[in-house]
């Protein structure tokens, strides 16, 4: 028992001992073994087809992720996904290479026509004068709004000519990035381009006279007002008013008429090129079909019904762009709020509007923006 004991350590240690020299051996030529590997040409034909299995592996999990979670019997072709999109896009790549775009600068705009010539016997002298008097409803909003916001304890009114010699100073200021994009041939509001830089410094000066944003709300609402009254005292529109329940029927389709009207007003003025009433693309709920007998029940249950008015290329087209880019949302508009004066004060029908900027040409850059429409959505309740 004793020799047995003997000869089982001394196997024992044997092994031990034969385990530990295999495992310096291993450290010893760890770097040989990788050289043999690389060097080998068999193995670096295998090394090559470990990679290619991988790579088809991967390819292969990918595609199966992809189609993860479809329904037993669904459609072979079926919309694809944000995943597949870019599977698809990263093997087109790999296989023969996607255009590079880069970081595109912003291309030369289209041409700009010659400025349109505004008329003074229609719409023109409520909207905007070369004397920047009272006469025209801006002016008299920005002197009423001026005082209010000041707080004169005199009650004294603000000067006109202070707030005239500010605005001057401001279109001075803003003459030469104006005409640069958009060059005028006469100094005066009759001119499309003029009337577009004269609109921005008013805007301007109002926005510095009445920083209170309320306030400014109001003063929109009392341009629109202004322009409303003015052409009915001047009868640029007839004084037809319709009753809102009259049996030719409901507020909404009775209004299509004198909207129509204050449309074709301001393109007559030469303020805007042209207009469309109602959605783009659907000819039957255009014009003095926008409105049926259907949207008068809903507008009488006390539903809000939707309606959009297009104004291309309008005169204030520049300033509006110009006052959003800086951040601002407090720029001139005279066509939605004279709209939403007339439908409150004949039809009793109180009217909201957002105000959008269009790019009729679709343009592959993301920089090219070059809108010449300007779209008012309007949400239209009851009083």
């Amino acid at each position: 028992e004793e020799r047995s004991s003997n000869n089982s350590n001394k196997n024992n240690n044997h092994i031990m001992s034969s385990l530990w020299n295999s495992k310096d051996r291993t450290k010893e030529g760890e770097c040989n073994d990788e050289r043999m590997v690389h060097d080998s040409p068999s193995m670096q034909l295998l090394v090559t087809s470990n990679h290619r299995r991988s790579f088809c592996t991967a390819m292969l999990v990918a595609t199966m992720c992809s189609s993860w979670g479809q329904p037993a019997g669904a459609a072979v072709k079926g919309a694809k996904g944000a995943a597949e999109y870019d599977i698809e896009y990263y093997l087109r790549d790999l296989v023969k290479g996607n255009t590079r775009e880069g970081n595109l600068p912003a291309s030369t705009g289209p041409p700009v026509p010659p400025p349109r010539t505004l008329k003074t016997d229609k719409a023109l002298p409520f909207l905007l004068d070369d004397a920047l008097s009272t006469n025209c409803s801006p002016m008299r909003a920005l002197v009423q709004f001026a005082d209010a916001a000041a707080s004169n304890p005199s009650g004294q009114t603000t000067d006109v000519s202070i707030i005239r010699e500010k605005i001057q100073l401001l279109r001075y200021k803003s003459s030469r990035a104006f005409s640069t994009r958009a060059p005028w041939t006469n100094e005066s509001v009759t001119d499309e381009y003029y009337f577009d830089v004269t609109a921005y410094a008013v805007w301007r000066t109002a926005a510095e006279l009445i920083p209170n944003f309320v306030q400014r709300d109001a003063f929109a609402k009392a341009v629109g007002k202004g322009v409303y009254d003015d052409f009915m005292a001047s009868g640029l529109l007839p004084n037809t008013k319709t009753n809102k329940s009259s049996s030719s029927g409901g507020p909404l389709t009775a209004s299509i008429p004198r909207i129509l009207q204050v449309l074709t007003l301001f393109k007559e003025t030469g303020f805007c090129e042209a207009f469309r009433l109602g959605e783009q693309g659907d000819e039957s709920r255009q014009g003095s079909k926008v409105f049926d007998e259907y949207d008068d029940d809903d507008f009488k249950k006390g539903n809000s019904v939707d309606c959009l008015i297009s104004i291309f290329r309008p005169a204030t087209l520049g300033a509006s762009l110009q006052i959003t880019g800086e951040g601002s949302r407090f720029s001139p508009e005279f066509v939605g709020t004279t709209l939403t004066a007339l439908l409150d004060a004949e039809f009793g029908i109180r009217a909201r509007y957002e105000t959008y900027f269009v790019d009729q040409e679709y343009r592959a850059n993301p920089k090219d923006f070059f809108p010449n429409e300007q779209l008012l959505q309007f949400t239209l309740t009851q009083k």
